[in-house]
């Protein structure tokens, strides 16, 4: 257990964080059990635990830490309610008495039961396999399930896999409040606790251990982050913006089971070192925890340095085409460094073309840590070079802005903020927030901001004024030609950019407010043209420098299309590039024009140049 954790438990109770889109129902045929729904009753969360029977211990702890009075007023609370007799048998179990319990006891029982949002109470109806997408008070995640009663007649719904809720939907005043039979207690094991403790994976545990990985992933706080603003809030002008008053880390390992790994004839750590050679050669043979070494590298590639339970790998909201769900692709840089991960829907790892992949282990997925969560997997996990650049990665990569930061997913921003409270525009970050990956000069103006109404790629859109002076660490690609492209909306209100890739100039500056049916951009609509007409269509715009926006991303603007049939939804072509090596490749955008212009940064594609001839519109 980190002491660290301890110590910012109190702190971030206070932390109202922006929530995300609910997600429906997707992890089982049936449906919930119908059970006993409850309507408004008039009362707050404080009012029901104190004058509802079965419920009076967690009353008297809302009481003693004064948290009657926080959940007696306006808010967005869900509450999974223990009983009087699931408090009890926690009590007997632990071999304590309500007397008997600290004050920083009392308070932690009640906030591992209270998530705080900025603008959703949780109700059973958005509940899938998986996390809830906000952190309770604790800042902790709740992990939901679902499972056949010993009936048959129906299924249950599971807090972290243990605790049942018996009661569901009780709406009150200010927020929603779920009865549980068991008292919900999260996880303060480390990762590499908690796959030992599953029993199922001993040789991957013990291939962590030696390789000292685990140690990287034992981080939960950033200490040394000062909150800019110590209540999360920015005032500009008339709007406000929240600001993280805490950065945390996250991990999110994937890991083979002895069974998987004995199925492929690894039955020590010795036949997984060998294994591992195989595929990445014998340098700094033994010295396991040097990371040119085998077992080191094989290790790595099995782990991010981002919290993800299975259903919060890919973009779930409305801003895919529904005939592109099921080719939702995301790409994660590993730990192994410069490597990616592809993703697919239907969570499948890395997927050939032949249809093979590496999935995730269903019955052992989702297993909590303090700062994570361990998958187990289907298959042998590797980043196999001639595969991964010939098949996996031989292709067009697109991804998020959002996505290349993983203090964005950490801190609850990337996905999180189409539905902020009233009266809040958006996240600003300071310009440390995100080391490496994300950096601006003073002079900008940064604000993270989501719409599923607007014209973006899974929402998100980084919004940047003022003088701003920006780099953005790409993904990282194997070594070979491409082609670098910027996604963006064409509006009045953005100004001119001089782009940078890795420090060079790229050509002039780019005018984002040219309108895509400019004779300078060319944009006309496909439903005025021919097959023909269209691929002509295409080719022009390519000559000018321009592309359309993808037929996959879909937005409810012009009736509800695809982004390629919006005129100011467009694409521009950075360059070409020749990357000679493995390493980190950067994005860097300048204002050349005014400080009242912005940046829109929405997503970047990069493909290799051999495949352009031959892209798809999607």
């Amino acid at each position: 257990m980190n002491i660290n954790r301890i110590k910012s438990l109190f702190s971030f109770a206070a932390l109202c964080l922006a929530s995300a889109t609910p997600l429906m129902l997707s992890s089982c045929g049936d449906d919930v059990e119908d059970g006993a729904y409850y309507t408004f009753t008039g009362q707050t969360v404080a009012s029901y635990a104190r004058d509802t029977e079965g419920h009076s211990i967690f009353a008297a702890l809302l009481k003693d830490t004064g948290n009657d009075a926080l959940l007696s007023s306006y808010g967005h609370y869900t509450v999974f309610m223990p009983t009087d007799n699931a408090l009890e048998k926690y009590l007997n179990d632990n071999g304590k008495t309500y007397d008997s319990l600290t004050q920083e006891e009392k308070s932690e029982i009640v906030y591992n039961h209270v998530i705080k949002s900025g603008g959703n109470d949780y109700k059973s109806e958005t509940f899938e396999e998986g996390s809830l997408p906000e952190t309770t008070m604790s800042d902790n995640y709740i992990t939901i399930s679902f499972h056949t009663d010993d009936l048959g007649s129906g299924l249950v719904i599971y807090i972290n896999k243990t605790t049942p809720i018996i009661e569901k939907d009780i709406e009150v005043h200010n927020g929603v409040i779920h009865v549980v039979g068991g008292v919900i207690e999260p996880s303060k094991n480390f990762l590499l606790d908690a796959i030992k403790e599953n029993g199922e994976f001993d040789i991957f545990a013990q291939a962590l251990e030696t390789t000292e990985l685990n140690k990287k992933l034992e981080l939960i706080y950033d200490e040394s982050y000062v909150a800019p603003y110590p209540d999360g809030e920015l005032v500009r002008g008339e709007s406000k913006f929240f600001v993280p008053t805490v950065k945390r880390y996250g991990f999110t390992l994937f890991a083979e089971s002895d069974k998987v790994m004995n199925a492929n004839g690894i039955t020590s750590l010795e036949d997984l070192t060998a294994y591992a050679e195989s595929f990445y050669g014998t340098s700094a043979q033994g010295e396991y925890t040097n990371p040119e070494n085998a077992l080191n590298k094989f290790v790595a590639y099995h782990l991010l340095n981002r919290q993800m339970n299975t259903n919060e790998f890919l973009y779930n909201g409305p801003c895919t085409m529904t005939s592109f769900m099921d080719k939702r692709t995301e790409y994660y840089e590993t730990m192994y460094t410069y490597r990616l991960m592809e993703i697919k829907a239907g969570n499948k790892i890395n997927q050939l073309a032949n249809g093979n992949y590496v999935g995730i282990d269903e019955s052992n997925c989702g297993i909590s840590a303090v700062n994570g969560f361990a998958h187990g997997i289907t298959d042998m996990l590797v980043y196999d070079e001639d595969i991964m650049i010939n098949d996996v990665l031989n292709k067009r990569i697109r991804f998020d802005f959002y996505n290349v930061p993983p203090e964005l997913t950490n801190n609850n921003i990337r996905w999180q903020l189409t539905s902020l409270p009233q009266g809040y525009s958006g996240y600003v970050i300071p310009n440390d927030f995100c080391s490496d990956y994300l950096s601006f000069s003073d002079e900008t103006e940064i604000t993270m901001w989501a719409s599923d109404g607007w014209t973006n790629f899974e929402a998100d859109e980084l919004k940047l004024n003022g003088w701003y002076d920006f780099t953005l660490r790409m993904l990282p690609i194997p070594p070979g030609s491409y082609e670098i492209r910027i996604g963006y909306r064409q509006e009045s209100w953005r100004g001119i950019a001089q782009l940078f890739v890795d420090g060079e100039i790229q050509g002039i500056p780019r005018d984002l407010r040219i309108a895509g049916t400019d004779p300078m951009v060319g944009w006309e609509a496909d439903d005025q043209l021919s097959p023909a007409a269209r691929a002509e269509n295409d080719k022009a715009m390519r000559n000018r420098g321009y592309m359309k926006a993808p037929a996959s991303i879909y937005t409810p603007q012009n009736g509800g299309t695809s982004l390629r049939n919006i005129a100011a939804a467009l694409r521009i072509i950075v360059g070409q590039f020749n990357f000679q090596e493995y390493g980190a490749h950067y994005l860097r955008g300048k204002n050349v024009y005014a400080p009242d212009q912005e940046f829109h940064g929405d997503y970047i594609e990069i493909i290799p140049t051999s495949l352009i001839d031959r892209e798809d519109i999607y």
